[in-house]
């Protein structure tokens, strides 16, 4: 055998030692450091759903000592929170004169083991003191209806709670809250349903409907399309610079840590968009 061929021989032994050597060092990093799973993304451009997209122009989404304001030809907005007992005592006059434009208050919930409904602890409080200072107001339910017919007894419930107030809306909350809750099984459909059902029973009443939920939920958990022509969409998305989401909404909750005079925890934000 000739040098030169035992040259080459040897570097391909040492080639094929080194793949060995790395294939078995990825193996071992695979085991001991795995790839945390990866949430699918919510493009920002609009699925071939018919979706009404939005026509905001995020260039015009100011921050403003921790507040997001929007101001451009055809949108203005304001600031505002949304409280329940886990807020407890609010000293609603500080609060207006922190800035805040509009408070949406709990007014009640239903049970996620029982199904049972019950009134906010704090609802009157809340509403008779955020009115007293000239705050505007909504209100919101926390659902965990399992059918249509559930969604309008909640619905129903809650009309009979405010009466009396000048609340002008009233936001469909439904949201997990337990693996193993009542609502755990609902399937997109069950979910818009129960929307659409608590919606209609609120609209009929004279007051405008607005649909709870996370960017995430909106996009996958519920037939947008089925309901945009009735309500209005309050979406939820914290740690963005601007709203990455394509589809049509008015309020976006921004924030479940902030700061507000007069509150003594911490508050979700909501930065409510609407035409000037």
């Amino acid at each position: 055998m000739n040098t030169g061929r035992m040259i080459v021989l040897m570097s391909l032994g040492l080639v094929a030692m080194m793949i060995v050597i790395l294939g078995f060092l990825f193996i071992v990093q695979s085991i001991v450091s795995p790839s945390a799973p990866q949430e699918t993304p919510i493009a920002e451009t609009p699925t071939p759903d018919p979706v009404y997209p939005n026509d905001y122009d995020w260039q015009y989404l100011k921050k403003e000592n921790d507040r997001f304001v929007y101001e451009d030809s055809k949108y203005t907005s304001r600031t505002g929170i949304d409280v329940s007992y886990s807020q407890g005592d609010i000293d609603w006059d500080r609060v207006r004169a922190d800035g805040i434009d509009f408070a949406i208050i709990r007014a009640g919930y239903r049970g996620y083991e029982t199904g049972e409904l019950h009134e906010d602890a704090y609802f009157r409080y809340n509403i008779e003191n955020a009115v007293r200072v000239g705050m505007d107001v909504g209100v919101y339910f926390f659902s965990q209806a399992i059918s249509a017919e559930e969604a309008k007894e909640e619905a129903e419930f809650v009309l009979d709670l405010i009466k009396g107030y000048p609340v002008l809306s009233v936001a469909f909350d439904l949201e997990e809250a337990d693996k193993e809750g009542r609502i755990a099984d609902n399937s997109r459909e069950l979910n818009t349903a129960g929307a659409i059902s608590f919606s209609k029973t609120i609209k009929a009443a004279g007051y405008t409907p607005l649909v709870y939920g996370s960017a995430s939920w909106m996009t996958y958990d519920i037939r947008m399309w089925e309901l945009q022509d009735m309500v209005e969409f309050w979406m939820a998305a914290y740690g963005w610079e601007y709203p990455k989401f394509p589809y049509v909404f008015s309020i976006w909750q921004y924030s479940s840590t902030g700061h507000v005079d007069g509150i003594s925890t911490i508050v979700d934000m909501n930065l409510q968009i609407m035409e000037k």
